[in-house]
């Protein structure tokens, strides 16, 4: 039997897994020029844009690591692959097939940040009408008794 102590194994599991989960959203200089590079090829000015972009992807990203490490770490996994779908799904009804592109128009940019602020605007949209149904039900749930002061 191994001499190692099970509380610390698991503690290195979980760490494992949340470096790996956000591993996946760091900032990768490379990636965000080569998309800037991409874009800019036909739209020329574009630059500015997709750098704000990327800057807050990257500060979403850092936001989605200590939201991992606070214990969410499942959560937030699957909530970047279903935001992933949606926004694809988005891109995808938009009638913009990002992978036929050799160059994006500006009116393909202008369809990409349209897919992300309808995503962005929808999990708002949602979470407000989640929290709508659920008040009602919570104010009209009696409060606990008071404990007795001894």
């Amino acid at each position: 039997m191994s001499n190692a102590n099970p509380f610390a194994v698991v503690a290195a599991d979980v760490k494992a897994s949340i470096v790996a989960i956000t591993g996946a959203l760091k900032w990768f200089g490379d990636e965000a020029r080569a998309a800037i590079a991409w874009v800019d090829k036909s739209v020329p000015g574009a630059q500015v844009a997709l750098a704000a972009l990327y800057q807050a992807a990257d500060a979403a990203a850092a936001e989605l690591e200590g939201h991992a490490a606070a214990g969410f770490s499942d959560v937030v996994a699957g909530a970047v692959d279903e935001a992933g779908a949606t926004v694809a799904n988005l891109i995808s009804a938009s009638g913009l097939n990002l992978t036929a592109k050799a160059a994006l128009s500006a009116a393909d940019v202008a369809a990409v940040t349209a897919a992300q602020a309808i995503a962005r605007g929808a999990i708002s949209v949602a979470t407000a009408r989640l929290l709508g149904h659920a008040a009602p039900t919570a104010s009209a749930t009696p409060a606990a008794p008071a404990a007795p002061h001894a």
